[in-house]
């Protein structure tokens, strides 16, 4: 018995960003816990399923109380079954409910056994050009402006002191409010770096000094899946 951390795919190209081995693994599972299980259902087709996916069996995390995780979520890998964790896009556990049932299974002695797939987060990090040996993901950073510049504030600091970079996301429609308060904001000699649709066609990866993205035009990225970085 095991629960096996299955990545998804952050854009559209499946079999470009998920090994073969993989989506082999996945189709030997019968049971799942997924965010939606609308998604989990049609990336499994995608990958080239054979069976019928009416007989495997989802489990749905609910996200008006993830903390809430059932214990019968995991009774099928007590019961010796394999089981396989999926979130919408990207790696489970980063940024992402499912840590909430890693931790679980670790309290009821189910081995974990992560998969290889892609992490927008670690990819954005590998691909900025800043210090990835010394990094910090924020998540979502405040939305009310006074909070959000404090934050920014605290940030900047630990950068021109520590040399740490800074990881974080927004809500897809305020990207473009969050870019702007950061180019309006911060020390013009730390660099930010926008990563958007990573490993999608429209994929966008750019890392300039404050003082350099202030004399550019700013794509529009409302409604893009991005991820932030500040660094040095």
């Amino acid at each position: 018995m095991a629960l096996y951390i299955i990545p998804t795919p952050i854009t559209e190209n499946i079999l470009d960003t998920i090994p073969e081995n993989v989506i082999d693994i996945m189709h030997s599972i019968n049971f799942f816990i997924v965010e939606r299980t609308r998604t989990a259902r049609r990336y499994i087709k995608a990958s080239g399923y054979k069976d019928k996916i009416d007989d495997l069996i989802f489990f749905e995390l609910d996200k008006r109380n993830p903390h809430d995780i059932p214990d019968d979520f995991l009774k099928p890998a007590l019961e010796g079954n394999d089981m396989g964790l999926m979130s919408e896009a990207g790696m489970p556990g980063i940024a992402d409910p499912g840590a909430l049932v890693i931790a679980k299974a670790h309290e009821l002695g189910i081995e974990v056994k992560p998969l290889t797939g892609p992490s927008s987060i670690f990819l954005a990090l590998a691909a900025s050009g800043m210090n990835g040996q010394n990094f910090t993901f924020d998540g979502y950073l405040p939305v009310k402006l006074p909070e959000l510049k404090k934050k920014l504030r605290y940030i900047e600091k630990d950068i021109l002191s520590n040399k740490v970079s800074h990881i974080f996301i927004e809500t897809p429609y305020r990207n473009n409010r969050l870019i702007e308060t950061i180019i309006n904001f911060v020390n013009d000699k730390i660099k930010l770096c926008v990563a958007s649709e990573i490993t999608g066609s429209q994929e966008f990866i750019q890392t300039k000094t404050i003082a350099k993205w202030k004399k550019h035009t700013i794509p529009d990225f409302n409604k893009k899946t991005c991820i932030f970085l500040l660094g040095n």
